[in-house]
């Protein structure tokens, strides 16, 4: 990686960094906390679907704010804001308050992202930003690992672990303010709605709803689960490293893979590996050791099913449709994460500590009885034309611009630029 590149990069990545581990200790203990506090799993739910909402509103309206105020001003304003109500969780220990507070902190955690990621867009040129996209991936996974680590070493009933959250997101303005960047472009693509969408690649619609409705589920209550079944702090927040550690070692030779074979073969492969996993969560003794195994497993497969769905939808659509297509793809995302932390207490409720896992099973069986349909009605789109793999959280809109594949577009309009003067160079020699 050229080393200019990663200079100019280096404040957005420092910054990424360390708020990323105030934010993975905070997801992890504002469950633990309202577990302790006897909070019923439909608040605790609640909770989650607030974050995510807020999350969805802040990375699809901040942008025309960022562009009137720039990069560092915008990004101390959200940090500010999360700074404020990290504190004000421990202050206010109440679900209802939290719900308020934890949407506030989504919308400003959106912005956020959009500030980092349209920075490295910027400052990244298209040749490197498949690397820049990993690299970010592992900088945001492995800040939430240390996060999970930090915590274990607090007191959830104090207000201290919610003043280390606030440093966090404090310190991470430092790196953006002292460093100076252009205004980005952002350009206007074509939209694409939904239903457009669905029409187009079903099977990348579908698999990216669902996989909101796993991982949200899976940040947001399987720390409730470990707590209900006994553990103690320092094995629940093992527990949520190991799952994020394997989510982050696996995305990438999942997605490798999938440009090899059928991608629908893969994710009907991750579908059934989730609802496997599920079922041994279930029927399977409390053992530590074998619920370390399994939720690394659990993690390496639902992290890598949204990233291959977008994968999937980029070789369905045509060049120009990319972006459009992949902006409205986190939308189906994020409305599944929305509603995943809403429909798992159900299950909890009726089924006890293990409903979560029998959430997973029949939705990932549900899944794959759809896309096992889908591949007796619609051949598979051909290896040759298979859009090389990469790596993807689900965070901002933005990261469909960083996207490397989006090169395509540029290829793409040219050579429709280069058809147009061949058809007009002829009519000017008839003149």
């Amino acid at each position: 990686m050229p080393k200019a590149a990663l200079t100019s990069m280096a404040s957005p990545l420092i910054s990424l960094l360390i708020y990323s581990i105030g934010h993975g200790l905070l997801t992890t203990l504002l469950t633990l906390r309202l577990a302790e506090e006897a909070v019923s799993t439909f608040w605790i739910g609640a909770v989650s679907t607030a974050y995510f909402a807020g999350l969805m509103a802040g990375t699809f309206v901040n942008s025309k704010l960022i562009l009137r105020v720039g990069h560092i001003r915008a990004y101390a304003a959200y940090a500010s804001i999360l700074c404020s109500v990290a504190l004000m969780y421990g202050m206010f220990v109440a679900p209802e308050t939290w719900l308020l507070l934890r949407l506030l902190g989504g919308f400003a955690t959106g912005g956020l992202f959009v500030v980092i990621e349209s920075w490295i867009m910027v400052s990244s040129p298209v040749r490197i930003r498949g690397r820049m996209m990993a690299l970010y991936m592992v900088l945001f996974y492995g800040a939430m690992v240390v996060g999970q680590m930090l915590l274990k070493q607090l007191d959830i009933t104090l207000l201290l672990p919610f003043v280390v959250a606030a440093l966090a997101a404090s310190l991470s303005v430092i790196p953006l303010a002292l460093s100076k960047v252009d205004m980005p472009h952002f350009d206007k693509h074509s939209k694409l709605s939904v239903i457009e969408l669905i029409s187009l690649t079903p099977t990348a619609v579908v698999s990216c709803f669902i996989s909101g409705l796993l991982l949200s589920v899976a940040y947001g209550l399987l720390p409730l689960y470990f707590s209900m079944i006994g553990f103690d702090l320092g094995q629940i927040t093992n527990m949520v490293a190991y799952m994020i550690l394997g989510g982050m070692c696996f995305q990438y030779p999942l997605g490798r893979l999938s440009d090899r074979v059928d991608r629908r073969v893969v994710l009907i492969s991750l579908f059934v590996a989730t609802a496997v996993i599920g079922l041994l969560f279930v029927l399977l003794p409390h053992a530590v050791w074998l619920k370390g195994a399994l939720v690394g497993a659990l993690g390496g497969v639902i992290f890598a099913i949204y990233p291959i769905s977008l994968s999937q939808a980029c070789d369905e659509l045509q060049p120009e449709q990319m972006i459009a297509g992949n902006q409205s793809l986190l939308l189906c995302y994020s409305v599944g994460a929305m509603s995943g932390p809403l429909l798992a207490p159900l299950f909890i409720n009726g089924f006890g500590p293990k409903g979560l896992f029998v959430y997973f099973v029949l939705l990932s069986s549900l899944t794959v009885a759809f896309l096992i349909w889908r591949r007796t009605v619609r051949a598979p789109v051909p290896l040759a034309d298979h859009v090389t793999f990469a790596a993807a959280t689900p965070n901002t809109p933005v990261m469909a611009e960083l996207d490397p594949r989006a090169e395509h577009i540029e290829e793409a309009f040219e050579v429709q630029e280069e058809q147009a003067d061949t058809l007009v160079s002829p009519l000017s020699d008839k003149k």
